[in-house]
C-alpha cells in the first residue's frame, strides 16, 4: 500500500530526530537493506549499513555535538524533499551552521530506499578551518 504524504512527513521527521540525538542504529533502520545515500551529492552512494554508519562515525569523528533541523517538509509518495539547517559544535568547542537541502524516496513499507543531500562540503571545510 502505498504511503500517504502524513506517513512520509511522520518518517522524515523521525530521520532528523535520530540524526539529532545521535541514534545511527535508528538512522541505519529507516533505510531499506540496499537503500542509496548519498551525502552529500557527488559522493560515492552508501548502499549497505556499515557504509551508512561509516557517514555518521565521519561527523562524530568532527562534532561533539550535531543535528540537523527540517525548516520545511514537502511529501509528495513516495517522495519528499526537505530543507534544513545543521548546527553543531567541534570537540574543540566551535560553533558551526550550514544549509541543505534533502530529497527521498521510500518504498511500500516506508523504507528510504534514496536519500541525497545536497550542501556544499567547501562551505564546511571553509567554516571548519576559520
Amino acid at each position: 500500500m502505498p504511503l500517504t504524504p502524513d506517513a512520509i512527513h511522520h518518517r522524515v521527521a523521525a530521520y532528523y530526530a535520530a540524526i539529532r540525538t545521535g541514534d545511527v542504529d535508528a538512522i541505519v533502520a529507516l533505510f531499506a537493506a540496499d537503500g542509496a545515500m548519498r551525502d552529500p551529492v557527488g559522493a560515492t552512494a552508501a548502499t549497505t549499513d556499515a557504509e551508512r554508519r561509516q557517514i555518521f562515525g565521519g561527523i562524530k569523528a568532527v562534532f561533539a555535538s550535531f543535528g540537523l533541523q527540517e525548516e520545511h517538509v514537502s511529501a509528495n509518495p513516495p517522495e519528499a524533499a526537505a530543507r534544513w539547517t545543521a548546527r553543531g559544535t567541534t570537540h574543540a568547542g566551535k560553533e558551526i551552521s550550514f544549509e541543505g537541502i534533502s530529497t527521498f524516496v521510500f518504498d511500500d513499507d516506508g523504507k528510504i530506499t534514496a536519500m541525497s543531500a545536497y550542501w556544499e562540503p567547501a562551505i564546511l571545510g571553509a567554516k571548519l578551518a576559520e
